[in-house]
């Protein structure tokens, strides 16, 4: 899903209700939506999991050489949304 299926998906629902995540497409636990990060970098290791890389910090936090790094921050970027738990 990409942010414009987001919107299209919630632009009729109330603003006061709340964000429930499920945990996983089992249903095996939920949690409040606590935040959303833009400024991140997701990295797929396969069709259903992968990585993700905050802008906010530099190669060195992320283990990475610096080269590496430049080249990854300019990929796309997503809008990870977190759990409270």
């Amino acid at each position: 899903m990409n942010v414009k299926e987001l919107k299209e998906a919630i632009v009729n629902l109330p603003d006061d209700m709340e964000v429930i995540l499920q945990k996983d497409s089992e249903g095996n636990g939920y949690s409040p939506l606590a935040g959303a990060d833009p400024d991140t970098v997701y990295v797929p290791r396969n069709t259903w999991s992968g990585e993700t890389y905050s802008t906010n910090y530099g190669a060195s936090e992320h283990c990475l050489e610096e080269d590496e790094w430049e080249k990854l921050k300019a990929g796309p970027h997503a809008l990870v949304l977190f759990p409270v738990n």
